[in-house]
């Protein structure tokens, strides 16, 4: 197999990975919610809306980074400066979660599995996408082959 299309293959199964991650956080921001309404708890229903809503998004986002790929064939750069930008503004968001505080949700403290899974994928999404880009100048996904 072309090293090159294992690259845009690799980075295609950890972004929709990366979605599944953020589709398992939002479940899980949504049973907390639902958790706290049932003790009669109305104070972080806004703050849980806005948490699914960025998760959901976030996911849905990464799985149409995939199709936008498939769609260009692996060989246009958009793409993947797309996925690098996604993924670094996503990394600085759960950094300032965790430290300065975001509108509407403040400062997180909790920092769990699935966090870290999504973050250290994100990583692999930036190396793989960057790895992608130096090696577009020759064809990542060729017929002729």
């Amino acid at each position: 197999m072309n090293r090159n299309l294992l690259i845009v293959y690799a980075l295609c199964g950890i972004l929709v990975a990366t979605g599944i991650v953020y589709f398992l956080v939002a479940y899980g921001e949504y049973t907390d919610w639902v958790e706290l309404l049932n003790f009669g708890i109305h104070d972080e229903t806004t703050e849980k809306q806005v948490e699914i809503t960025l998760f959901i998004t976030s996911g849905l986002i990464y799985l149409g980074l995939v199709l936008w790929l498939i769609k260009t064939r692996f060989m246009k750069k958009s793409p993947y400066i797309a996925t690098i930008v996604v993924s670094v503004a996503l990394i600085i968001t759960y950094a300032a979660s965790r430290t300065v505080g975001v509108p509407i949700v403040g400062v997180e403290l909790y920092v769990g599995k699935l966090d870290v899974i999504s973050k250290i994928m994100q990583v692999l999404v930036i190396a793989l996408s960057i790895v992608a880009l130096y090696k577009i100048k020759r064809p990542v996904y060729s017929f002729t082959k």
